[in-house]
């Protein structure tokens, strides 16, 4: 299985106008081209950011949802009026190597750089990360890795219901010794200094 991920910056001076165009669109997607697209803002970081995130069984799916979304007349439409809304389009594709959980109110995503001489190690080791966390707290970790873009780039995505729950499930984690361990044991696998961690609000 594979995750798209599209982010855009939003013109701070139409912000309300460019969220309602983007869940406009995510619902087209979903009711006419069979998508499961969230749409998404960022919190805590770049506060213009808005991403669009869908997953889907194989590339072949994403193909055929391209060429249906591209001969949507509506659609095309409704984004050639809107393009004046947002800039700094960027789309990325990753493969799902362990699903994460029902959507919540809010996903926190952390991302590293695998050392590409130990990407099957820093998987394994990713999907033991998640398994711990799983097993600590209730909460299914996906993990996805890059396949555009730099790939030794992979991800950790988890939802909440709440900034409340991911306070304290984060709290929970970062005073459990065997959780800390993971960090010592991660220094030949990952890049150092590249796990950086980003909040989204899931859009109504």
């Amino acid at each position: 299985m594979y995750m798209t991920f599209r982010e855009m910056q939003a013109d701070t001076a139409h912000m309300t106008d460019a969220l309602a165009v983007t869940t406009w669109v995510r619902d087209r997607l979903n009711t006419e081209h069979g998508g499961n697209f969230a749409a998404s803002i960022n919190i805590g970081g770049n506060p213009t950011l808005i991403s669009l995130t869908s997953a889907w069984a194989s590339l072949g799916d994403y193909e055929k949802a391209r060429a249906a979304i591209a001969a949507d007349e509506e659609l095309q439409s409704v984004v050639r009026v809107s393009s004046g809304l947002v800039s700094n389009m960027q789309d990325s594709i990753a493969q799902i190597v362990k699903a994460p959980g029902d959507r919540g109110a809010y996903a926190g995503v952390n991302t590293a750089l695998m050392n590409m001489s130990s990407v099957v190690e820093a998987i394994t080791f990713a999907l033991e990360v998640a398994d711990f966390i799983e097993a600590k707290n209730g909460n299914s970790i996906g993990v996805v890795s890059a396949v555009t873009g730099n790939r030794a780039r992979m991800a950790w995505i988890g939802f909440f219901p709440s900034l409340d729950q991911f306070e304290k499930d984060t709290q929970a984690l970062e005073t459990d010794p065997d959780y800390l361990e993971f960090f010592k044991r991660s220094n030949e696998l990952f890049v150092p200094s590249t796990l950086e961690q980003s909040i989204w609000q899931m859009l109504p």
